[in-house]
Protein backbone atom coordinates (compact mmCIF):
# COMPACT_ATOMS: atom_id res chain seq x y z
CA UNK A 1 0.00 0.00 0.00
CA UNK A 2 2.95 2.52 1.04
CA UNK A 3 4.64 1.61 -2.36
CA UNK A 4 1.18 2.70 -4.57
CA UNK A 5 1.16 6.05 -2.07
CA UNK A 6 4.76 6.71 -3.78
CA UNK A 7 4.36 5.96 -6.78
CA UNK A 8 1.03 8.58 -7.08
CA UNK A 9 3.25 11.50 -5.65
CA UNK A 10 5.36 13.32 -8.63
CA UNK A 11 7.19 16.19 -8.13
CA UNK A 12 8.75 18.55 -10.71
CA UNK A 13 11.40 17.88 -13.07
CA UNK A 14 14.78 19.40 -13.51
CA UNK A 15 13.89 20.67 -16.77
CA UNK A 16 10.21 21.96 -15.28
CA UNK A 17 12.34 23.93 -12.34
CA UNK A 18 14.82 25.17 -15.36
CA UNK A 19 11.99 26.88 -17.26
CA UNK A 20 10.30 28.69 -14.44
CA UNK A 21 13.42 30.08 -13.49
CA UNK A 22 14.62 31.27 -16.83
CA UNK A 23 10.96 32.81 -17.34
CA UNK A 24 11.27 34.64 -14.03
CA UNK A 25 14.79 35.43 -14.97
CA UNK A 26 13.32 37.19 -17.93
CA UNK A 27 10.73 39.13 -16.36
CA UNK A 28 12.82 40.14 -13.69
CA UNK A 29 15.05 41.50 -16.26
CA UNK A 30 11.92 43.24 -18.14
CA UNK A 31 10.63 44.81 -14.92
CA UNK A 32 13.90 45.79 -13.20
CA UNK A 33 14.86 48.95 -15.63
CA UNK A 34 10.95 50.12 -15.86
CA UNK A 35 11.13 49.99 -11.60
CA UNK A 36 14.05 52.09 -11.89
CA UNK A 37 12.90 54.36 -14.00
CA UNK A 38 9.80 55.01 -12.23
CA UNK A 39 11.67 55.97 -9.30
CA UNK A 40 13.53 58.45 -11.71
CA UNK A 41 10.58 59.93 -13.38
CA UNK A 42 8.84 59.83 -9.60
CA UNK A 43 12.15 61.66 -8.69
CA UNK A 44 12.34 64.37 -11.48
CA UNK A 45 8.85 65.04 -10.87
CA UNK A 46 9.03 66.27 -6.65
CA UNK A 47 12.40 68.46 -7.80
CA UNK A 48 10.26 70.24 -10.33
CA UNK A 49 7.67 70.66 -7.81
CA UNK A 50 10.01 72.23 -5.26
CA UNK A 51 12.09 74.53 -7.58
CA UNK A 52 8.65 75.79 -8.74
CA UNK A 53 7.07 76.09 -5.37
CA UNK A 54 10.62 78.02 -3.91
CA UNK A 55 10.84 80.06 -7.23
CA UNK A 56 7.18 81.60 -6.50
CA UNK A 57 8.03 82.31 -2.83
CA UNK A 58 11.75 84.08 -4.22
CA UNK A 59 9.02 86.29 -6.11
CA UNK A 60 7.00 86.85 -3.75
CA UNK A 61 9.54 87.98 -1.53
CA UNK A 62 10.87 90.36 -4.00
CA UNK A 63 7.51 91.47 -4.71
CA UNK A 64 7.39 92.12 -1.21
CA UNK A 65 10.83 93.29 -0.23
CA UNK A 66 11.92 94.82 -3.28
CA UNK A 67 14.95 92.47 -3.12
CA UNK A 68 16.06 88.87 -3.67
CA UNK A 69 16.29 86.78 -0.93
CA UNK A 70 20.09 85.96 0.42
CA UNK A 71 19.13 82.53 2.01
CA UNK A 72 16.09 80.11 0.85
CA UNK A 73 15.49 78.47 4.78
CA UNK A 74 15.36 82.04 6.82
CA UNK A 75 14.04 84.65 3.82
CA UNK A 76 11.46 82.32 2.17
CA UNK A 77 10.03 80.46 5.71
CA UNK A 78 7.00 82.80 5.56
CA UNK A 79 5.89 81.58 1.71
CA UNK A 80 6.54 78.02 2.07
CA UNK A 81 4.97 75.77 5.56
CA UNK A 82 8.00 73.95 7.01
CA UNK A 83 10.66 74.97 4.52
CA UNK A 84 13.30 73.55 6.22
CA UNK A 85 12.66 70.13 5.86
CA UNK A 86 12.09 70.52 2.23
CA UNK A 87 15.07 68.48 0.85
CA UNK A 88 15.75 66.99 -2.92
CA UNK A 89 14.90 63.15 -3.41
CA UNK A 90 17.73 61.17 -3.27
CA UNK A 91 18.83 58.96 -6.39
CA UNK A 92 18.20 59.11 -9.67
CA UNK A 93 16.75 62.11 -11.49
CA UNK A 94 16.44 63.08 -15.30
CA UNK A 95 17.44 66.18 -17.05
CA UNK A 96 15.94 67.55 -20.75
CA UNK A 97 19.07 67.20 -22.05
CA UNK A 98 18.98 63.16 -21.81
CA UNK A 99 21.10 63.01 -19.21
CA UNK A 100 20.23 61.08 -15.84
CA UNK A 101 21.74 63.26 -12.64
CA UNK A 102 22.49 61.45 -9.15
CA UNK A 103 21.32 63.60 -6.29
CA UNK A 104 23.58 63.36 -3.62
CA UNK A 105 22.53 66.74 -2.19
CA UNK A 106 20.52 67.25 1.02
CA UNK A 107 19.18 70.81 0.35
CA UNK A 108 17.96 73.38 -2.63
CA UNK A 109 20.12 76.54 -3.46
CA UNK A 110 19.82 79.95 -4.28
CA UNK A 111 21.24 80.58 -7.80
CA UNK A 112 24.62 83.14 -6.96
CA UNK A 113 22.25 86.09 -8.73
CA UNK A 114 19.00 84.91 -6.03
CA UNK A 115 16.77 85.01 -8.59
CA UNK A 116 15.72 81.01 -8.35
CA UNK A 117 16.43 78.24 -6.47
CA UNK A 118 18.88 75.22 -7.79
CA UNK A 119 18.85 71.65 -7.30
CA UNK A 120 22.76 70.29 -7.66
CA UNK A 121 23.44 73.69 -9.44
CA UNK A 122 20.61 72.90 -12.12
CA UNK A 123 17.67 75.25 -12.97
CA UNK A 124 14.06 74.29 -13.25
CA UNK A 125 14.03 74.23 -16.79
CA UNK A 126 16.76 71.63 -16.38
CA UNK A 127 14.91 68.80 -15.48
CA UNK A 128 12.70 66.82 -17.06
CA UNK A 129 12.25 64.07 -20.26
CA UNK A 130 14.89 64.28 -23.11
CA UNK A 131 13.34 66.47 -25.86
CA UNK A 132 12.77 64.07 -28.55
Amino acid sequence: MTKSLLKDQRGFTLLEMMIVIVILGILAALAIPKFSNSIALANTAKIQSDLQTLNTAITMHLIQHGRNPQDLTTDLAEYVDDISSLAPPQGKCLLRSGETLDITTKSYTLAPDGTAATCQGHYLKEFGHAAN
